[in-house]
């Protein structure tokens, strides 16, 4: 009698726990896949506010087309994402006399999430399934010295 009674505790307690366990789980699953995506798009804001930061003062690369050359790099690279890149003042080269700047890009991209429960405990706003993802890069653009 005893054993019989033993076993059905046993299953009672496996389900009580195995959903908050499972639920952990997939939630570590879920935040390790919102890793890897955050780290792809912060490889692809570096690489875009790169090739820019290059082609941005330079007319025979595209200086003109500087942010449409960004967007297309970005396309290229995180077709989900969009960036949006302008130049910054810095500081005067005391040597060179002539003003520095950098170039911020702001990637974003909407990630759609997996599971259920990270879908509305993760999401921005909650239970819409989804959440944004931000990442910006400051690069130094090349200019030629001018004297």
């Amino acid at each position: 009698m005893r054993a019989r009674s033993r076993s059905g505790q046993v299953v009672v307690e496996m389900l009580l726990i195995l959903p908050v366990f499972l639920a952990m789980v997939f939630l570590i699953m879920e935040i390790g896949y919102l890793a890897f995506r955050v780290i792809m798009l912060n490889h692809a804001t570096y690489e875009t506010a790169r090739v820019g930061s290059m082609t941005w003062a330079f007319p025979s690369l595209g200086s003109g087309l500087g942010p449409s050359k960004t967007v297309e790099v970005m396309k290229r690279l995180l077709p989900a994402a969009r960036v949006d890149c302008a130049p910054e003042a810095t500081l005067v080269d005391p040597q060179a006399l002539q003003q520095n700047y950098d170039l911020v890009c702001r990637g974003e991209e909407r990630v759609r999430l997996i599971f259920p429960l990270s879908s509305f405990l993760l999401a921005n706003p909650r239970g819409s399934g989804r959440r944004l993802l931000a990442a910006t890069v400051r690069m130094p653009i090349e200019q030629p010295l001018r004297k």
